[in-house]
């Protein structure tokens, strides 16, 4: 693990998870005022949908790099640092600290668990963009979702429309080229 990932790990554990949910919020997000409202909201397909492009969009970043790099293939192998990294952060270190953070949720079931997978990815994702913020600039988990966690709040969902898909210009695909950080797109729904 890199020590900036390992770094923004410190970080993260040192947040005040989910200790201002329910508390008003800015006029530039989407609130939810309960738990069982933002289960439901982070179990949206669109949520879910956009959280996939997003993730999408950062692997597709990375791996148009390598294009640039014909000759000793650097960004290639980068790329190939995701599966290992996930596997080395999740079972070992988010899913105990996601556990321990459910205790402060009064959900059960169904609802607990949409919760759960929703941090679980969120946190695994924040820490990909970390590990890969040298050559892509932190575009949507950092920026967008990591101050709501910071914060104590919890980013939960989309109020707008779905994000934009890659498309295909005939010689490459593009993949997000024209992200503008959701300002146009919508509100985040935050508990």
């Amino acid at each position: 693990m890199k020590p900036r990932v390992k770094q923004k790990l410190d970080q993260i554990f040192s947040y005040p998870f989910f200790e201002s949910v329910g508390k008003p919020l800015p006029t530039t997000v989407s609130s939810v005022k309960t738990w069982t409202q933002a289960a439901k909201s982070c179990g949206f397909l669109k949520w879910r949908n956009n959280q996939l492009m997003a993730r999408n969009a950062l692997k597709g970043k990375i791996q148009s790099r390598y294009p640039e790099d014909r000759v000793n293939h650097s960004f290639w192998h980068r790329f190939q640092e995701w599966n290992p990294l996930v596997d080395e952060l999740r079972p070992p270190i988010i899913e105990p600290f996601v556990e321990t953070l459910l205790a402060k949720v009064p959900l059960e079931n169904k609802s607990l668990e949409t919760v759960r997978n929703a941090v679980r990815s969120d946190l695994m994702l924040i820490c990909l963009e970390t590990h890969y913020q040298d050559i892509v600039n932190p575009f949507f988990f950092i920026p967008n979702l990591d101050p709501w966690y910071a914060s104590g709040h919890f980013p939960c969902g989309w109020d707008g429309d779905e994000f934009a898909h890659d498309f295909e210009t005939g010689d490459e695909t593009i993949f997000f080229d024209g992200w503008d950080n959701l300002s146009s797109h919508g509100k985040l729904i935050v508990f």
